[in-house]
């Protein structure tokens, strides 16, 4: 994700639902996030996540794919959030403080959203109508 991705300023609330699949992808960036600028190996995120491996592994993808975390290449591999910019730091400043202050708000709002497949699909459709 580069400065151009995030409108200035973006609103947290909106790139939660603009970007965040579920609450396991949110709590995985906001842990990746806090504890930057270490970073964490999928067996130590799957502990802390309380969810399965392949689980994460489909988190880190998805984190990945969006340009918010990157993968070392060392003999351990470890993820890290990734700051692209200082718009995106404050974006996360925000986000954070959103989540611990309305969690069940923020919770709620993803379950609700469709599912990632539908989205997806609806990107697709999105991107070749701006192209035209």
């Amino acid at each position: 994700m580069d400065e151009k991705t995030l409108p200035p300023e973006m609103d947290p609330y909106e790139f939660i639902l603009e970007n965040i699949d579920s609450v396991p992808h949110l709590e995985a960036l906001v842990l990746l996030w806090n504890s930057r600028p270490a970073g964490w190996t999928q067996d130590e995120l799957a502990s802390r996540l309380y969810v399965p491996q392949q689980k994460v592994a489909d988190i880190l993808y998805d984190l990945l794919r969006v340009g918010l975390i990157v993968k070392s290449d060392e003999t351990t591999v470890r993820y890290r959030y990734l700051a692209a910019s200082e718009g995106q730091d404050r974006l996360m400043t925000q986000v954070d403080a959103v989540y611990r202050r309305d969690l069940v708000r923020i919770s709620t709002m993803i379950h609700s959203k469709a599912s990632p497949a539908i989205r997806d699909f609806a990107r697709a459709f999105r991107f070749t109508k701006e192209r035209e």
